[in-house]
């Protein structure tokens, strides 16, 4: 027996937010001499390989019946992501000297729960499950990102919010990267429709909160793509390229409706998460 954990789930559809409220545990495996453990417990999404991925409790030490209390949110979730994704729950021991140890974990297919109800769970923990590798390769995603899209009359032109990133691939050695945005709207002939994002340091949920303006006649935008791209800036050599989304009316799924319910809502601000992919048709992958 490695003992039980309650928690419980709730799906924020609306804000596509995943809280997860880690109450408490009961009857762990003794992992100390002393016949007591250091807990706490860590949350990780999958498939998904990404550091930005993984959500984590306060230790609480010398207990076998912790109590967390804690809400560990992960943003940027989608419908989709609660149909594919799985939760894993893991509790671990911490250990100052060495490696941290296993107690025990346990997995919720996110399909389970319905949207905008909590649901609780008490369950027995469970042995560590393989994680199948190959299968987080090629569904490896590179993050999210939020845009809001908005025709304004007043203006006579597109207004693009880029407003967060979450869970992004981290380009750099400490884990993390130092991203920031750009965005194109093509055709572009005289290259005059780029625009960047400051830097962000040290972050793989960065948020931005900055908006941009195209001046363009609203018949015209039907003809254009935005292509919008992450990177991760680096001194002294050429920034990665972490990922990127384009929208517009030869986009699909997602991509399609947002820019056509940008289209067909003059001046009314549509904001909707993105999953960044590794590949941009055509894109310049340099900086």
């Amino acid at each position: 027996a490695l003992g039980t954990l309650d928690f419980s789930l709730l799906y924020d559809q609306e804000n596509n937010a995943l809280h997860c409220t880690i109450n408490k545990a009961k009857g762990l495996k003794p992992m100390d001499h002393n016949g007591l453990a250091d807990p706490y417990v860590k949350l990780h999404l999958l498939p998904g390989a990404s550091k930005a991925n993984k959500l984590r409790t306060k230790t609480l030490r010398n207990t076998l019946n912790p109590t967390w209390n804690e809400t560990l949110t992960y943003y940027g979730i989608t419908d989709e992501d609660m149909i594919r994704k799985t939760l894993r729950i893991s509790v671990c021991d911490e250990d100052k000297f060495r490696h941290n140890e296993f107690i025990g974990e346990t997995r919720i297919p996110l399909k389970k729960l319905k949207p905008n109800q909590t649901k609780n769970f008490n369950i027995c923990l469970e042995k560590q499950l393989p994680i199948d590798k190959t299968e987080d390769k090629s569904l490896e995603e590179r993050g999210r990102i939020l845009v809001s899209l908005k025709y304004s009359s007043q203006k006579q032109g597109l207004l693009v919010g880029i407003v967060r990133c979450a869970h992004l691939a981290a380009m750099d050695a400490n884990g993390y990267s130092d991203p920031y945005v750009k965005i194109y709207l093509k055709p572009d002939e005289d290259k005059k429709s780029k625009h960047k994002t400051a830097v962000k340091k040290k972050t793989l949920n960065p948020e931005f909160n900055e908006e941009f303006f195209y001046e363009i006649k609203h018949g015209d935008l039907a003809k254009k793509t935005l292509e919008v791209t992450v990177w991760d800036y680096d001194i002294g050599k050429s920034n990665d390229f972490i990922g990127g989304v384009v929208l517009g009316i030869n986009a699909k799924g997602e991509r399609l409706k947002h820019w056509f319910d940008c289209l067909k809502n003059k001046d009314k601000k549509i904001e909707r998460w993105h999953t960044l992919t590794n590949e941009l048709p055509g894109a310049v992958l340099s900086d």
